[in-house]
């Protein structure tokens, strides 16, 4: 078992990045679309955050180098994105559900309280997963289910 200190700074502090990033960002042009369904969601309280990270960006948390981030009112149970004209190649997808829509992760004793998730729904580790374990090579019109994860 992982420290409480340990858990917040693998799985909180990467996200709280991604609440702060904004709602939008200038996105490179491109020919790819992505559809992302995002499931297990707890409550239509709040918001769902997304960031779609480029390789070598500090995945999860990619600050300035984010291709595009994005967040809609939260749905119980699930909710679908729809990115277009996002340029085509390795990506990496940074998900969280900000319940109570404070823009940050909320914990407790260093544990998330809020979900979170990932491309590619790698298993949970004691540490954030690195981008190649997140990593979806985007060519064309793809589609993806991110399962949110939900410590407490």
């Amino acid at each position: 078992m992982l420290p409480a200190a340990r858990l917040l700074t693998v799985c909180a502090l990467p996200l709280m990045a991604l609440a702060l990033s904004g709602s939008a960002s200038p996105t490179p042009a491109g020919s790819g679309a992505l559809d992302i369904e995002i499931t297990g969601i707890r409550s239509a309280q709040g918001v769902v955050r997304l960031a779609l990270c480029p390789p070598r960006s500090g995945f999860p948390d990619c600050g300035a180098s984010v291709i595009r981030s994005t967040s809609a009112p939260a749905g119980r149970g699930h909710l679908r994105f729809h990115l277009a004209d996002l340029p085509e190649g390795p990506l990496a997808v940074s998900v969280f559900h900000d319940a109570n829509g404070n823009g940050r992760m909320d914990s407790f004793v260093g544990i998330p309280r809020e979900g979170y998730g990932f491309s590619g729904n790698p298993p949970f580790r004691p540490r954030a997963p690195r981008f190649e374990e997140a990593q979806l090579n985007l060519s064309g019109h793809s589609s993806i289910t991110i399962s949110l994860r939900y410590l407490l």
